[in-house]
């Protein structure tokens, strides 16, 4: 979609340097920026004094079974 935005210089700074490092244009940088900055963050807590993120329902088990495969297939 195309569309004309007015942009405080800062923020044109910002995004132009984004592009930059990343090799992309103004607009897919921006685009970028806006999705990751809106999407909502995961929720954390405290348990134990460790802290947890709060998965949505449904979320598979991580069992200590599967971080030692994980853990297997690094090495």
């Amino acid at each position: 979609m195309r569309t004309t935005l007015n942009l405080d210089a800062d923020a044109y700074r910002l995004i132009r340097t984004y592009s930059k490092q990343r090799s992309v244009t103004l607009g897919k940088a921006a685009s970028e920026i806006l999705r990751n900055a809106l999407r909502p963050k995961l929720k954390t807590r405290t348990v134990n004094g460790i802290c947890t993120f709060v998965l949505p329902p449904g979320s598979p088990k991580i069992t200590s079974e599967r971080v030692k495969e994980l853990l297997e297939d690094e090495l």
